[in-house]
């Protein structure tokens, strides 16, 4: 083939039908709602009788303040999850023995009330064991002493009785039986025991437990590593899906992972594996759903292993398990936290504690969408278009079987082929419906640019869509999308697409609305077949009727300008149509929503939340530009603007360019040398009072089997003596609310002190740490005396660090620190706006 021949297209298969799922082989979906329906079959989830794709995101309520769960679940649930998840970690409300915990932060019949309220269902992960990184794995101290852990020991089922008989005094009333949000339950975690009293017998027994106390809900689960002894009826086996791990002992970057490849066998990368592992590889994966209850919203951070997983890595994986089969998805962590204050000391993971890892005393961040504070990173707007697409397409899309291209690529470091997917059927071209998965994104190993490509959907009967339609398309590195097939739109049909899906609803006429957005360096066309289309235009493109071996088309072309494209189309049942096509970027601030009655498209400046009547609540930065525009405009308030005459535009806050929102702290003149000038501006001063000592000798923990060998221990108290340290000072005179603290950090363990007490710790990995520094205010307004500290980091630290880390240096230094005033914008969308 010469350099000028484009390359054949990748070819994929389609079933001639959709598979049809088993059912009455598990034994779930017991215990209903009073008047809807949850069900799980061998393919799928079906709530009220229909295919259901839920996205679940963890958030621990007990490393969260109480007084702020609300405005989280708001978050949470405007960022496309359908179902909160938490542990309840049994050292955060037993630390004692027989002294139990449910107020404050531990207060779980609160928090599930309040899920319900955000419009949020509840999955409950007690565990009794649960790992989080807590210390002994959320087991109380006393444990040990008293039985014989994770065991059928009558001993320890007493105790494991006693904790699921409160967690269900809490949950009492509001389980999915009740009419409440409670939806399930998963048990254990990341268990591997067999044998007699172990595996299948003590996963059957603690489900035998839930249900004797109270616990009755129509799911019940258990992680699928790192063996499957299950009872293979009772309970439904989840996966996990980590872009990175902490755990891990290597000091360099990993391998190519398989996460970011498309598998139809549920092995994933190196953990979270569902297709049986040595020792246990008991279950056939026919019977079960693949679904997925620790895919990685981002990665906790070890001493020795400090990932910074971007928001590339994170939307690629969960593209790539979607494409893979999953038909539930669910983030650990979705959200941050901060472990709790303990009666009997800290409740991090250590080794230590004879776990594999140290991890921060406090900081649980995750480098999650929601981050420990509940900043909103550039991942939750990106992951809610495809939780938006689930949502509304999940219906169609669940039911479908992946297939991959016969040659593959089969080895995650595979770099000749391209990663695609298909979860689709139909006989023919004219009735093909589904969607195309691509995946261009592998952490750590960028692959080359690929051009003139081209996808090939070969039907039964000897038919082919080709995607595009004409000519090739380039694929960049770090691309990954999702293209639609044989979209019906009323009586009309979108036989192909390269525009990404992301949601779409019916208007009580019948119209329908669909919105997608375009993928970056690749044009945007949509083909509908003309049959069944009276009349089409389009504002912001061309459109062209070409004949077609398949029936007469219509080609739309849309332009390049970073602009609302709007196709609108009447069928010929007189229904008119409106196809909305936005850039990733505009589509990462959008939302579909309900509005004045109906639904509508959201698309704002900043992280938006709808509350009760018609309210919107948007959060941004003091002096920065905010506005508000939704879709349709009939019914709301707002002036219109003329570009696009559908669009209700609020103009809530123009940008100050006077309004300065860091100010920088000058560095040393070397890592570790002389001291930093006091900086101030009007809210704070940095100032630094000692400087940092030699880097502190290295120690080495055990050795963990599974690892090359040992990896470094986190320092102890007494090297903190050569911590550099800084007094942040901020003014009384700034406003009550939320203040952003953030300090950019070279440095090896950074600790926050409030009046000479450590309340925030983290690993330093080169990211900025933000910090809502108002949680410390005094309540008189007033601020307590805060303290920075920075252990200096060594030049040959034997950690992983990310290259950019790594071109920081080394040594303590305190590069910038910032200070954002947050103000809360509320938008009456049905009357008139105000703040």
């Amino acid at each position: 083939m010469s350099e000028t021949t484009p390359p054949a297209p990748v070819a994929l298969p389609v079933p001639p039908a959709v598979p049809v799922p088993e059912t009455g082989f598990l034994n779930l979906g017991h215990y209903p709602h009073p008047t809807r329906t949850l069900t799980v079959n061998s393919r799928y989830l079906a709530l009220d009788g229909a295919p259901w794709m839920p996205v679940m995101g963890e958030f621990h309520y007990s490393r969260y303040p109480e007084s702020e769960w609300a405005a989280e679940l708001a978050k949470i649930k405007a960022g496309g999850v359908d179902i909160v998840a938490s542990y309840v970690i049994w050292n955060h409300h037993e630390a004692v023995q027989g002294r139990w915990r449910w107020e404050g932060r531990r207060d779980l019949a609160r928090f599930i009330a309040l899920a319900a309220e955000a419009g949020l269902l509840v999955y409950l992960r007690p565990g009794p064991w649960v790992h989080a990184e807590v210390r002994l794995g959320g087991f109380p101290d006393w444990l040990a002493a008293a039985c014989e852990p994770r065991t059928n020991d009558p001993a320890y089922l007493a105790l494991v009785q006693r904790l699921y008989a409160e967690i269900a005094a809490q949950a009492r009333g509001q389980l999915w039986c009740d009419g409440g949000p409670v939806i399930g339950l998963q048990l254990e975690n990341e268990y591997g025991l067999i044998g007699p009293g172990r595996g299948a017998e003590h996963i059957a027994e603690l489900k035998r437990l839930a249900i004797e106390v109270g616990l009755t809900v129509p799911v019940y689960t258990v992680t699928g590593w790192p063996t499957l002894d299950i009872p293979p009826r009772e309970v439904l086996p989840v996966s996990g899906a980590y872009a990175d791990g902490f755990w891990q002992g290597s000091r360099e970057a990993l391998p190519p992972s398989g996460v970011f490849l498309f598998n139809t066998r549920r092995v994933i990368g190196e953990m979270g594996n569902v297709d049986g592992t040595p020792a246990a590889g008991l279950i056939d994966t026919a019977h079960y759903p693949f679904c997925l209850a620790e895919a990685g919203g981002g990665m906790a951070q070890s001493y020795h292993r400090r990932p910074v997983v971007s928001a590339d890595d994170v939307v690629a994986t969960t593209l790539v398990q979607l494409g893979s089969g999953a038909n539930l998805y669910g983030y650990y962590m979705y959200h941050g936290g901060t472990n709790p204050v303990c009666e009997t000391g800290p409740l991090n993971e250590t080794q230590a504690s004879g776990y594999p890892n140290d991890v921060p005393e406090w900081g649980y961040d995750f480098h999650a969408p929601l981050g420990q504070y509940g900043q909103v990173r550039p991942s939750w707007g990106r992951l809610r278009a495809l939780h938006q697409f689930m949502r509304d397409f999940g219906a169609r899309l669940a039911p479908h079987a992946p297939v991959l291209p016969e040659d593959g690529p089969f080895d995650p470091a595979d770099r000749a082929l391209p990663r695609v997917a298909l979860r689709a059927a139909g006989g023919s071209v004219a009735d093909v419906e589904g969607f195309v998965f691509v995946n261009h994104q592998v952490r750590h190993h960028p692959l080359p640019e690929r051009r003139d490509l081209a996808i090939a959907l070969n039907t039964e009967d000897g038919g082919a869509l080709r995607l595009p339609s004409e000519g090739g398309f380039t694929l960049r590195p770090g691309a990954a999308f999702i293209w639609p097939v044989g979209q019906r739109i009323g009586a009309a049909r979108m036989r192909q697409a390269t525009v990404q899906p992301m949601a779409r609803w019916t208007e009580t006429s019948g119209d329908v609305v669909w919105v997608g957005f375009s993928i970056e360096g690749i044009a945007a066309e949509l083909i509908f077949d003309a049959a069944g289309i009276a009349s089409i235009e389009v504002r912001g493109g061309h459109v062209d009727r070409r004949a077609d071996r398949d029936g007469d088309v219509w080609v739309v072309k849309l332009d390049s300008r970073d602009v609302p494209h709007l196709v609108s189309m009447r069928d010929t049942d007189g229904r008119a149509h409106r196809v909305i096509v936005m850039s990733a970027i505009s589509a990462a601030a959008s939302a579909k929503v309900r509005l004045g009655g109906r639904d509508r498209l959201m698309w704002s400046s900043h992280p938006a939340t709808v509350g009760e009547g018609d309210e919107v609540r948007i959060d941004a930065p003091e002096g920065a530009s905010v506005w508000l525009r939704v879709f349709p405009a009939e019914g709301l308030a707002g002036q219109r603007e003329e570009l696009a005459v559908e669009w209700a535009v609020w103009h809530i806050a123009k940008a100050d360019p006077y309004f300065h929102l860091s100010w920088p702290v000058p560095s040393p003149a070397g890592a570790g040398e002389g001291m930093t000038e006091p900086t101030s501006n009007t809210g704070l001063t940095a100032t630094q009072v000692k400087e940092a000592g030699d880097a502190p000798a290295l120690r080495w923990g055990p050795h963990v089997p599974w690892r090359d060998g040992p990896v470094p221990l986190v320092p102890d108290e007494a090297a903190h003596a050569s911590d550099a340290r800084w007094a942040l000072t901020l003014s009384d005179t700034l406003p009550v609310g939320r203040l952003w603290l953030t300090l950019d950090l070279v440095g090896d363990v950074a600790r926050l002190a409030v009046d000479g007490v450590v309340v925030d710790d983290r690993f330093c990995d080169g990211s900025a740490w933000t910090i809502a520094i108002d949680r410390f205010r005094n309540a008189d307004g007033s601020w307590p005396a805060i303290e920075l500290a920075v252990l200096p980091l060594a030049a040959d630290l034997p950690v992983f660090l990310e290259p950019e880390a790594r071109a920081l240096g080394s040594g303590a230094v305190l590069r910038r620190a910032a200070l954002t005033v947050e103000r809360s914008h509320r938008v009456s969308t049905t009357s008139t706006a105000k703040d």
